[in-house]
């Protein structure tokens, strides 16, 4: 499949990365060729200097050839004209635009960008508050995804010293769920997928699990960690992410108390005005004078959303020291997320990632109902339709050889959860929840049968 990427940014560089593992004909173009340096030898891929809104441009791209456009520059303006383009002159049939500003976001102008040729509007502002909603309710949570129209939770924990998972095997940490409909898919250890029958989980790992919804909370009170959102949250930054952060909490069906610490005044008074139950307080989340007003022990959860990584990183630090029990920072720097297990930073959370997820969501088709991207990078967990061609309807699970890289973390027939296991026969329209390792998208589909029609 030959896609052209607009954007040679954090999320454009990790599209094209990706989507080249899977083995697809993959064009980046950016106006700055600083930015592009020396990407077609490290991605193996084809690089363009220019804009992306420019005809000419993507006729250079191979545009008439291609089958996705994705517009992921950071000018709004300049993704919904490369979208119109792709459409009016090449015919390009799926394009996704990123959308950052909130005024074009509002519901009264979704009609306008469909009148641009936009098919998908991502907000990385959406996906990224999307994702921090997940795991609130789930203390030291990676991923909390429901999957299978809520029948199915995919979760992801970070192992502390005291998990009762550190220094057990898979089989182990199965045994202690008897009669529970509970499956470990993956074990992620500082970006690297382990065997799952031969490794004893340390602290510091990232175990993912798929759970039954009727067994969520009886699986996570087994594993020691609670599932209660926080009553008191605080978040260190009022630009996008935390005032839109804010808005959900408020919104919550849960009953919330939300602060937000702004430095900016001008901004502070700004979200001030907006924002209906936040309290908004201007001054800097760093300056020991404020901290010691802010009382911080009486939060349950501190967020921080400002603009650098490194702010983040000492926020969440600076909070978890003054007694909140749950800090989370928005990273965007993999080399930070590797160095911060056991520091003090509870969660991490990659706006790029969550943006990444979304797309390939939307890029995906034919009979994936569901695709979601770990927030680690390590592979997706995809929910897949059997077909009556599938391979994986031929045999008792017991008899498959399932390819590398690909674990079946459960069927859903009807309403019905089923765990994997030897005897179990997948049947035509089950949908099959699979784990895949990055790369191994195309085993997927020979797994399925599902060829070109599996994008």
């Amino acid at each position: 499949m030959k896609i052209i990427i607009a954007g040679a940014g954090q999320v454009g560089i990790a599209l094209a990365k990706y989507l080249r593992e899977e083995n697809h004909d993959i064009v980046l173009i950016d106006k700055d060729a600083d930015k592009l340096g020396n990407l077609s030898e490290q991605l193996d891929i084809q690089t363009i200097v220019g804009s992306s809104a420019y005809p000419s441009i993507l006729d250079k791209a191979g545009g008439m050839h291609a089958d996705v456009f994705l517009a992921v520059t950071g000018n709004d303006e300049t993704n919904i004209v490369a979208c119109g383009v792709a459409k009016s002159v090449f015919n390009i049939q799926k394009r996704i635009a990123r959308i950052s500003s909130g005024e074009y976001l509002q519901p009264k102008y979704k009609t306008f960008l469909q009148e641009q040729s936009i098919e998908y509007v991502i907000s990385p502002e959406v996906e990224t508050v999307n994702r921090i909603m997940q795991i609130l309710p789930l203390t030291n949570a990676v991923e909390m995804v429901p999957m299978s129209d809520g029948l199915v939770r995919f979760v992801g924990v970070k192992c502390k010293k005291t998990s009762p998972m550190v220094g057990k095997s898979v089989a182990e940490i199965h045994n202690n769920f008897e009669g529970l409909s509970v499956k470990v898919v993956a074990i992620n250890r500082r970006f690297r997928v382990m065997p799952l029958k031969e490794t004893i989980v340390r602290a510091g790992d990232e175990v993912y699990f798929v759970i039954d919804k009727r067994h969520l909370v009886q699986a996570l009170d087994i594993l020691g960690y609670e599932n209660d959102s926080p009553k008191y949250v605080i978040i260190f930054g009022g630009g996008r992410i935390g005032s839109q952060l804010a808005r959900a909490l408020e919104q919550d069906t849960i009953s919330h108390n939300v602060t937000i610490v702004e430095k900016n005044e001008e901004r502070a008074r700004f979200l001030a005005e907006r924002m209906q139950n936040t309290l908004i307080i201007n001054g800097d989340g760093l300056d020991e004078t404020l901290v010691e007003e802010l009382n911080l022990k009486n939060y349950g959860f501190a967020m921080t959303t400002t603009h650098s990584d490194e702010n983040n990183i000492l926020l969440s630090l600076l909070a978890k020291r003054n007694g909140i029990p749950r800090t989370c920072a928005l990273i965007q720097n993999d080399l930070y997320d590797a160095l911060l297990s056991g520091l003090g930073v509870d969660t991490t959370i990659d706006p790029n990632a969550a943006m990444v997820s979304s797309i390939l969501q939307h890029i995906r088709k034919g009979r994936i109902k569901n695709d979601y991207f770990l927030q680690s990078g390590i592979g997706e967990v995809l929910e897949i339709e059997a077909l009556k061609t599938s391979k994986i309807t031929k045999s008792p699970l017991g008899k498959i050889s399932l390819p590398d890289g690909v674990v079946i973390g459960g069927v859903i027939r009807g309403d019905l959860f089923l765990m994997p296991n030897k005897d179990l026969i997948v049947q035509e329209k089950d949908r099959v929840i699979v784990f895949v390792e990055r790369g191994y998208v195309g085993e997927v589909e020979k797994l399925f049968s599902v060829g070109f029609a599996f994008f």
